[in-house]
């Protein structure tokens, strides 16, 4: 049963991964064009507009693409199903317009305040238009998902990749608008996006409005977009803390550099946690009842922490190398010193998820919620004390102490109401010796040749902990490929 369900979580995340890790390589892909003719600046003026693009989407969803997932599992009728999926896009359809109403009267104040730079009215515009037809893609996301359509989900996002990068190339490199060329195109490739989305999703959503639908999914999902708010200000406020923070003829060059080494801090992100993420809600239900239910979570905890472990180490160490390729720019390159901080945060909120089970089984969703607002606080005054002091090195080391309290947090009140006897001592020592080693070589930036060695060292080392056996590393090797030869 256990290698059952890590065969099933592995098969739907390769798949799922396959779109999303196609998304964010070509994300990285871009960057040598985004350096070529983008200053550092003008990178840090992108990245203040895709903040606020992220929070706008997630105030629109209001946690309801999350939701989803629960409400869709209780029923057991296809029509029933559609009919859930028809409330959440129809809430959608009108409370997200009405918010984006609001945002549109008050552009021109919003704009300067949370922009601040030439054209900031426009660039406010085209944001709130792409947030929401965003989200009524997230949500097309979701319905693929329930339905388990994991192969169109990943053409579905490798076609909306290939249109966003031919639009970029065309507005920034062929028309040279910089930021505001970036900004329009995403708006257009969205909006092209959607187009295909609402044609393969229209036959799986029954058009009917049902109040209590509605009312389990913002039960749900309201304490998750609260949970979703506070992780949007540990996630991305350092951007606009580094705004405020630093003078203002450094502010948004140091925000543009950290940007990149967060951009390659990324690659765990997209590499497994993300498809790890996209799969992990169906498979925790789908499991909730098993007698063996505990045991496989835990397999799944260990799995996941020597697969990032790894993942890890390769980001961390070769991380000045990778800059090097992606930007002929050196003024980028120093943003290799913020990557190992970043990168474990990143890790270690692939952790957090494993976590979660403990409080989602036990409708205690409000832990998450606990953990993600006091870590959020925490990660504001860390940037207070932090950024002065030590600029972007501050925001990093603030972003990565506020996850290890998130992640405790939540670990121990999951563990209150759902015990699960993980690896813990294990999990924790093996996480934190690669993160020493990681912040340790960043600093003496040691060698190319002793990086492969240490590396060869870490992989060979690894079984040694007895987190995995061999057997669970086979198995999803011949899972993986076999999925790659279909």
């Amino acid at each position: 049963m256990i290698k059952e369900a890590i065969l099933k979580l592995g098969k739907h995340s390769l798949i799922y991964g396959l779109g999303n890790v196609a998304t964010k390589i070509v994300a990285i892909l871009l960057l040598p064009l985004y350096t070529a003719y983008l200053t550092p600046s003008d990178y840090g003026v992108l990245q203040i507009c895709n903040v606020l693009h992220s929070i706008i989407v997630i105030i629109l969803l209001m946690g309801s693409s999350s939701a989803l997932f629960k409400v869709y599992y209780n029923e057991s009728k296809s029509e029933d199903r559609k009919a859930i999926l028809g409330t959440a896009i129809i809430f959608y359809l009108i409370s997200a317009a009405f918010l984006i109403i609001l945002l549109f009267i008050f552009r021109d104040f919003l704009s300067n305040l949370l922009i601040g730079v030439e054209q900031s009215s426009y660039l406010f515009t085209l944001i709130i238009l792409a947030a929401y037809f965003e989200g009524l893609i997230t949500l097309g996301m979701s319905i693929l998902r329930a339905n388990e359509k994991s192969i169109t989900y990943g053409i579905f996002s490798v076609c909306r990749l290939l249109i966003y990068i031919l639009l970029n190339i065309y507005f920034v490199a062929i028309m040279h608008r910089k930021y505001i060329g970036v900004k329009e195109a995403v708006l257009i490739s969205i909006i092209i996006s959607f187009i295909i989305m609402a044609i393969i999703v229209i036959n799986k959503i029954k058009w009917t409005f049902k109040r209590e639908y509605l009312k389990e999914i913002l039960i749900i999902g309201i304490p998750l977009a609260i949970a979703g708010l506070a992780s949007w200000v540990l996630n991305m406020t350092d951007r606009y803390m580094l705004k405020f923070l630093l003078p203002n003829n450094i502010a948004l060059t140091q925000v543009g550099i950290y940007s990149l080494g967060a951009k390659i801090a990324s690659f765990l992100q997209f590499a497994l946690v993300a498809p790890f993420m996209l799969s992990w809600g169906a498979l925790m239900y789908s499991y909730q009842n098993d007698p063996n239910a505990k045991n496989i979570y835990k397999n799944i905890l260990n799995i996941f922490t020597v697969i990032g472990g790894i993942l890890f180490i390769i980001v961390s160490l070769f991380s000045p190398e990778i800059l090097g390729l992606l930007s002929q720019n050196k003024d980028y390159l120093v943003a290799y010193k913020v990557v190992p901080y970043l990168t474990f945060s990143k890790l270690l909120f692939g952790i957090y998820m494993v976590f979660t089970v403990g409080v989602t089984l036990t409708k205690k969703t409000k832990y998450i919620s606990y953990a993600n607002l006091f870590a959020a606080l925490l990660n504001i005054i860390l940037n207070f004390m932090f950024i002065p002091k030590f600029g972007m090195t501050g925001a990093a080391l603030a972003s990565l102490i506020s996850f290890i309290f998130r992640t405790m947090f939540l670990y121990f009140n999951a563990q209150k109401h759902y015990y699960i006897n993980y690896n813990i001592i294990k999990v924790s020592s093996y996480l934190f010796v690669l993160l020493g080693i990681g912040i340790i070589q960043n600093y003496f930036q040691i060698h190319l040749i002793f990086k492969c060695l240490l590396f060869i060292v870490i992989v060979t080392a690894t079984p040694l902990t007895g987190l995995v056996k061999y057997s669970h590393i086979t198995s999803f090797w011949k899972m993986a490929m076999e999925r790659i030869r279909k």
